[in-house]
């Protein structure tokens, strides 16, 4: 079973003195990590960060403080004046434990971390001074604030927050005890700020969330350290578990929370070696979690605890082993000094991903086959199938990666391994050859059973990588094998509990509820009765028919910026989808999103599709710029929207402004990786963003986008001005374009979700400079914006489900 069984025996006094001479060697250093160790994004900082930023929103939201909090403030305030020191003290303990660990990693030449650290500070600043801003009514003054605590806003506490900040972002590099003393200097510390008179126990939890909220979002835009012990750790708990294993080395492809490392053994066998750090066990239930809240059914097994995780993969293997089934040999598993878990794994394997196409036989296929089926009858489903856990052991099938196997699986799991081994192979050799291998050694009826459960939902994040790198569609997998198994397509089984899809309408519903109520209770109603009482409704039925024009228009200038040739009818239904998206997004970004899905799915490249989508909504602000510019120039129209600006001191804000962009430019400049794969990834789209552009110089192309565009906003115009009409007062098409183009213009630089508010806002002040009264105005804004955004959201609606139903998006 393991290679241990041919070395000589080692006593435990030997083993014990290996281990210690291999812990000396190692040093003592604050950091848990090796300089230069590969960074990951840890589930763990996901998981800090959602909850901190809605609770810290909500102490936003309801300040200034509750009756509950001011009662604890007297209540602190009674406290002995004698121990306001130890108050202060422990109040800039944390700053001072922020300061020292940011010097340790200057002196250990971690210069990544001090510059993360930085950075984290500038964030938590920023964070921290756009709350006290909502909060307070007006920005802080910036110098006070970082020279002087006592004359720093009290909510939040924007110094305690940055210096939390800087610890979150450092402490995952420090080995365990110093990051247990970092936790709590920063519970002491929100104890001190909170009972302190600088702040209030409000402002002190505000300025805790800050930090974690700012560390978050760098740990997981730079990444972290994660946590992996350097070769010389993992070769010290070798030592403990009794283990020989020479020329250690990482493997290409890791897995969040685990290490992988090859090596040798004592007698030349090959070894994998699983080192299980800290962030394994969260990273298992945090998926397990996903798991539960998105798919219906159990899901991947996992463990409780490091050892638990590593124990159960040798479990797991064991078994599978023992049932005749090849898989790699399980040589020990335990617990070593740093709390690490190490499984170790004997045998050499080859994935289905790494065989030369010679070997992907039809024979081949075959043993994948019934290497499944020996599998369900140990009673063991695995769950997590792909090219790269199916595999060649000693000229064998089997199946390596079973932690997260389940034993004893219901009938539903058994059906997700088959689908998800159909896929794998499918993504190894093509849809024809995997279908044709799985009706031969299945039999057609349980090929057609299979299908329901070939869906995203079963398929794990990897298998869809690899489908997708080979070319491979779900759907059109599905449906070959539909065709060759003679049945009809299977609907699917509902694996998701709640789908993206599903999420994000109830959202946008809800959101479309909410917008509307609010921008109805926002409206005088006496002021409108009496104006609408006098309009002609003649004019405004005109105008509700002509507002729902537009969309043919921008059909139009859609069938213009695709090289295909597309149906007209489903170009309008899609424009109407896009009323109802426009309800939760500026309404070029809302055309922009349906525009590139819906061109997927007529058989478009992503890369066409996207630049396609993208032409689209350039060229409509293209031609209202142009517009814009024409009539400002060559027409006597003007027009003057004032804006009101916060208050407090605007230099503030643009200091922040050009920190968030000196930011960005400092993490594209130090961060090769990033700047690299977005070079990669124009080098593959511009041929096709190149070929497109070119393809709208023929077939009327060109004329039908800029006509198509400049329809749209004169229809527009029109409306508005017929609504203006039906209330007496009549306004040149010049003025309608400025007014209108105007404010569409400033709802693209002002990203609100349907431009609610902007738009009644810049329309309302347009008409009245136009010689509207405020009353009539207002009444014709109301009226223009029900017939082009309340109301088509509706009929969008049923246009995006008749979209959907028909697989148009």
């Amino acid at each position: 079973m393991s290679d241990r069984g041919s070395e000589p025996p080692v006593s435990t006094f030997d083993r014990g003195v290996e281990a210690v001479s291999e812990v000396i060697r190692i040093g003592i250093s604050p950091f848990a990590a090796p300089s230069g160790q590969r960074r990951t994004r840890r589930a763990t900082d996901v998981v800090v960060l959602v909850p901190a930023a809605l609770v810290l929103a909500y102490l936003v939201a309801v300040y200034p403080p509750s009756s509950l909090e001011l009662a604890l403030i007297r209540a602190v305030e009674a406290l002995p004046a004698w121990l306001e020191p130890a108050w202060a003290f422990l109040e800039y303990l944390v700053g001072v434990w922020a300061v020292a660990i940011v010097l340790a990693a200057l002196v250990a030449r971690r210069f990544r971390v001090a510059a993360q650290a930085l950075l984290s500070t500038s964030v938590a600043l920023a964070i921290g001074f756009f709350c006290a801003r909502i909060a307070l009514g007006s920005w802080p003054d910036a110098v006070d604030t970082l020279l002087s605590r006592e004359r720093s806003p009290a909510f939040p506490d924007v110094m305690l927050g940055a210096s939390v900040g800087v610890v979150g972002v450092v402490t995952p590099h420090l080995v365990r005890p110093l990051r247990t003393v970092g936790r709590w200097l920063v519970v002491l510390g929100v104890i001190g700020t909170a009972v302190s008179a600088t702040s209030t126990p409000g402002g002190a939890v505000a300025a805790l969330l800050v930090g974690l909220v700012a560390a978050s979002i760098v740990n997981l835009v730079l990444g972290t350290s994660a946590g992996r012990p350097g070769l010389a750790d993992v070769r010290a708990g070798l030592a403990q578990l009794g283990v020989r294993a020479d020329g250690l080395v990482e493997e290409d492809e890791q897995v969040a929370g685990v290490l992988r490392l090859r090596a040798t053994s004592a007698d030349g066998g090959q070894l994998l070696v699983k080192v299980y750090g800290r962030d394994a066990a969260d990273n298992q239930l945090i998926q397990r979690l996903w798991r539960g809240m998105w798919y219906r059914g159990r899901g991947p097994e996992i463990g409780s605890s490091r050892l638990h995780a590593a124990e159960r993969e040798a479990f797991v293997t064991l078994l599978v082993r023992q049932g005749g089934l090849p898989t790699r040999d399980v040589v020990t598993a335990g617990e070593v000094l740093g709390g690490d878990a190490l499984l170790v794994l004997a045998g050499d394997a080859t994935p289905l991903s790494r065989l030369a196409d010679a070997q992907l036989d039809e024979d081949l296929l075959r043993r994948c086959w019934e290497a499944l089926g020996h599998l369900a009858e140990l009673q063991v489903a695995h769950q997590q199938i792909d090219p790269e856990t199916v595999a060649l052991v000693g000229g064998e099938i089997g199946f390596l990666e079973l932690g997260g196997a389940a034993v004893a699986p219901v009938p539903h799991q058994l059906e997700v391994d088959r689908a998800q081994l159909l896929a794998a192979t499918a993504a190894a050799v093509g849809i024809e050859r995997a279908v044709r291998a799985a009706v031969a050694a299945l039999g057609p009826a349980a090929v057609g059973g299979l299908l329901p459960y070939l869906q995203d939902a079963a398929l794990s994040a990897r298998l869809r990588r690899a489908l997708k790198g080979a070319g491979v569609d779900v759907d059109d997998l599905r449906e070959h094998a539909a065709t060759v198994v003679d049945v009809e397509a299977p609907e699917l089984v509902s694996l998701r509990r709640v789908s993206w899809r599903s999420a994000i309408q109830i959202g946008l519903l809800g959101l479309a509820s909410y917008t509307i109520l609010s921008a109805a209770s926002g409206v005088d109603w006496q002021e409108v009765r009496e104006s609408v009482s006098e309009a002609s409704w003649v004019w405004i039925a005109v105008a509700l028919v002509v507002a729902q024009t537009p969309r043919v228009a921008q059909a139009v200038s859609t069938l213009g910026s695709v090289p295909a040739r597309l149906a007209f009818g489903p170009v309008y239904g899609m424009q109407l989808a896009t009323g109802y998206m426009n309800v939760a997004m500026p309404a070029n970004l809302a055309r922009l999103a349906v525009n590139i899905r819906f061109f997927q799915r007529q058989g478009l490249s992503p890369t066409v599709a996207v630049a396609s989508g993208a032409i689209d909504s350039f060229a409509s602000t293209v031609i209202q710029a142009v517009l814009l510019g024409l009539l400002l120039v060559f027409s006597g129209a003007s027009l003057e929207l004032e804006l009101p600006l916060p208050s407090g001191d605007p230099r503030l804000l643009l200091w922040i402004l050009a920190g968030i962009v000196v930011g960005s430019i400092a993490v594209l400049v130090t961060i090769p990786r990033l700047r690299n794969a977005i070079r990669e990834r124009f080098s593959q789209w511009w041929p096709d963003v190149k070929s497109t552009l070119a393809s709208l110089r023929g077939g009327g192309k060109l004329a039908q986008l800029v006509l198509g565009s400049l329809g749209a906003e004169i229809l527009f115009a029109l409306a508005l001005g017929l609504f203006a009409r039906g209330f007496g007062y009549d306004l040149s098409l010049a003025e309608l374009l400025l007014i209108n183009i105007s404010v569409s213009l400033l709802g693209t630089l002002v990203p609100v979700p349907g431009n609610i508010g902007v738009a009644e806002f810049g329309l309302t002040v347009g008409l009245t400079g136009a010689g509207m009264s405020p009353e009539a105005a207002l009444g014709a804004v109301f009226l223009y914006r029900i017939a082009t955004f309340y109301l088509p959201p509706i009929w969008g609606f049923v246009a995006l489900r008749w979209l959907q139903r028909n697989r148009y998006l």
